[in-house]
């Protein structure tokens, strides 16, 4: 029997930890750093799940020594930023199993222009766009332009790093938030400004071991706004309908359909995985996420790639996904991908995230996330859940007054599946409704929120 270690702690690698832990080859699935949460869930209560506490788990060093001591089989790393910043490079470097791309590949995600110029290459379509490091220039260009437009930081921004433009004067805030205030960090050095596209999000995903791809032939829609369209008076108290890391997601999509699996395949993942494999010869052995748009005239275009799962995309897939993921990770390490066989079952899927809403701060108010946010409110209703539904937490920690409290803007995931999309939609939203982020400081008021339009 194997064992995996999961490098993480957000709700996509809670949900990574727990699909491990499903495996017939799985006796012990480590969590590092983990969170918390775990320990309130079936697996975590038995220990097929155990959480990790290392001494410095930034050092990837001991991270590997770690893997060494207790003979870890497969480790798989589930977030942008240790893959950025070389994990997996250390653990090939000790002869460690490894689910994830080398540095060198992730700017794939961290640097937009490389990737829009990878695009161009292959002819895949993409939004027009340019790149600026000189902030005059950036807001000369969207004076000039006449159309809407996406203004993006270049680097990493843990999903956050795109703002939507609805006018000229959105851009040039945009432009200033990102380069002058720094919102995103570093990230913010350059910008790259896109043209604005109008029609339906498509989340798909590719596995890569070195020689071969594997489409998961399966898609999902997420939704990144704060807030339900039709909530104006939230937006205008909040001062926009601004973007999150995502507030839920449904499975299958509601285009789902082999012919447009096929189309995607040929006219996206293939392009570019020959130019990743046969141009610049990378040993690429992990995910790539392509995030598509197709518009109104049936023209698929491509407005992101990254290098891991999405989040809140794979909560989804990984419910709805049969096969074996322990045998899937290994098939990319050892380069027998084209041996996978993909199996999905029958079952609808919705994700709805429960967040940090507006709360009572020490002085005024927290507005909620992805504003500030209150952090140490107790949960309370997780043993009240019907059978059959997942939670995945994300940012949750533990208090000895309290027990679970919240401790980031996306505190949970919940997840609830059925035959049809309505009936996984109504479960979804039967059980959120029993859960409750207690506000101390307002007489117990319950300050979670989420969004009520998932799989709408």
């Amino acid at each position: 029997m194997a064992k995996v270690l999961v490098y993480g702690s957000g709700g996509r690698d809670h949900c990574l930890a727990d699909k491990y832990g499903d495996s017939q080859h799985v006796e012990k699935v480590y969590f590092m750093s983990g969170n918390p949460g775990v320990l309130y869930t079936p697996k975590g209560k038995r220990g097929l799940i155990e959480l990790v506490n290392i001494a410095n788990p930034d050092d990837f060093g001991e991270v590997a020594a770690f893997c060494r001591e207790n003979k870890v089989d497969l480790v798989d790393v589930g977030s942008e930023n240790p893959l950025s910043s070389g994990l997996v490079d250390v653990l090939n470097d000790h002869n460690i199993a490894s689910v994830g791309p080398k540095q060198e590949y992730t700017k794939l995600e961290s640097d937009r222009s490389f990737t829009n110029f990878l695009l161009k290459k292959t002819g895949v379509g993409k939004p027009e766009y340019r790149v600026f490091y000189d902030i005059g220039q950036a807001r000369k260009y969207v004076k000039n332009i006449g159309y809407q437009v996406v203004v993006k930081a270049n680097g990493l921004a843990a999903g956050k790093g795109a703002i939507v433009c609805d006018n000229v004067e959105d851009a040039l805030a945009a432009i200033d938030s990102i380069m002058v205030k720094k919102i995103f960090g570093k990230s913010g050095d350059r910008v790259v400004i896109e043209e604005r596209k109008y029609g339906t999000e498509i989340s798909f995903f590719a596995y890569l071991d070195g020689k071969h791809v594997l489409p998961l032939k399966m898609f999902c829609q997420d939704y990144k706004t704060a807030f339900d369209s039709d909530d104006i008076e939230s937006i205008e108290k909040f001062g926009g309908n601004l973007n999150t890391g995502g507030t839920g997601c449904y499975c299958p999509h509601k285009l789902m359909s082999d012919q447009l699996v096929n189309r995607i395949i040929r006219e996206i993942v293939n392009p570019v995985v020959n130019v990743i494999y046969n141009e610049y010869g990378w040993n690429y052995k992990g995910v790539v996420y392509f995030g598509l748009n197709l518009d109104t005239d049936n023209q698929l275009e491509v407005f992101e790639i990254n290098v891991r799962h999405g989040d809140p995309e794979f909560q989804v897939l990984a419910r709805k996904l049969s096969t074996d993921l322990f045998e899937i990770g290994m098939a990319v390490w050892e380069g027998k991908l084209d041996q996978i066989q993909q199996v999905w079952n029958q079952q609808f899927y919705v994700d709805v995230i429960a967040m940090e809403g507006r709360s009572k701060a020490d002085r005024g108010w927290n507005p909620g996330y992805p504003k500030r946010y209150g952090k140490g409110h107790q949960i309370l209703g997780l043993d009240d859940l019907d059978k059959g539904i997942a939670v995945y937490f994300a940012g949750v920690e533990t208090t000895e007054e309290k027990g679970l409290v919240t401790w980031g803007g996306r505190v949970l995931h919940l997840i609830a599946g059925d035959k049809t999309l309505e009936k996984a939609r109504k479960k979804a939203y039967q059980n959120i409704q029993k859960i409750i982020f207690v506000d101390h400081k307002k007489d117990g008021a319950n300050c979670m929120r989420y969004r009520t339009q998932i799989g709408l």
